[in-house]
């Protein structure tokens, strides 16, 4: 009977375990806030962003992971969505307009065409 314990307990423990499998290997954040870090890193990587552009990118980056959040779980339909959250990301380019040097900006949009023309799907399932 104790064996069966155990050998049930272990079974438990191991679909739990399995079950959480894929969020911990899935390297897309969650949070607002954590694509909000995880975006404004990969800019301050790439664009050598200053510590007062990083901070003043990253209020930006959160506000708009903060509206595109609550847009993917309203009710909009998804073309709706799509279309506001297109919106919204051009919003956000031209508020980094505002904070960028203009070689920044140039080499930023670069960077978007570079990830439109190899896909968006793509693009997320590499970051």
């Amino acid at each position: 009977m104790k064996n069966l314990f155990y050998l049930a307990t272990a079974l438990l423990l191991s679909i739990n375990s399995f079950a959480q499998a894929p969020n911990q290997n899935n390297k897309e954040p969650k949070s607002p806030e954590d694509r909000a870090k995880f975006q404004t890193e990969k800019m301050a990587s790439e664009l050598q962003l200053t510590e007062a552009q990083k901070e003043q990118v990253y209020t930006i980056n959160l506000g708009i992971a903060q509206k595109n959040q609550g847009i993917r779980n309203s009710n909009f339909t998804e073309d709706e969505k799509r279309s506001i959250i297109q919106s919204n990301r051009e919003a956000q380019i031209e508020m980094l307009k505002n904070v960028l040097t203009a070689a920044q900006f140039e080499k930023m949009k670069a960077n978007f065409k570079e990830q439109h023309q190899e896909g968006g799907r793509e693009h997320h399932e590499k970051h």
